[in-house]
């Protein structure tokens, strides 16, 4: 593979990187403004699908109910 070819490899996979962290940070936002009953229910409709489908919308709902039990018990000390 001759230079161009690897440069041009190195920064599609920095602009997909880019992107995916931009969509990431845009999804957490938007799932720290829910509430615990419409987590609930999202939770309910993603145990429809399978885990390899749903992984990284699953391991984020992870982070925010365990971000919002530290904040509660952080709170009720």
């Amino acid at each position: 593979m001759d230079l161009r070819s690897r440069v041009l490899l190195w920064r599609a996979a920095l602009l997909l990187r880019t992107a995916n962290h931009r969509r990431r940070t845009t999804l957490r936002r938007e799932l720290a403004s829910y509430t615990g009953n419409d987590l609930v229910d999202l939770e309910c409709a993603i145990d429809r699908y399978p885990p390899g489908q749903t992984h990284e919308l699953r391991s984020m709902l992870a982070e925010l109910r365990l971000q919002r039990t530290l904040t509660q018990r952080s709170r009720a000390a």
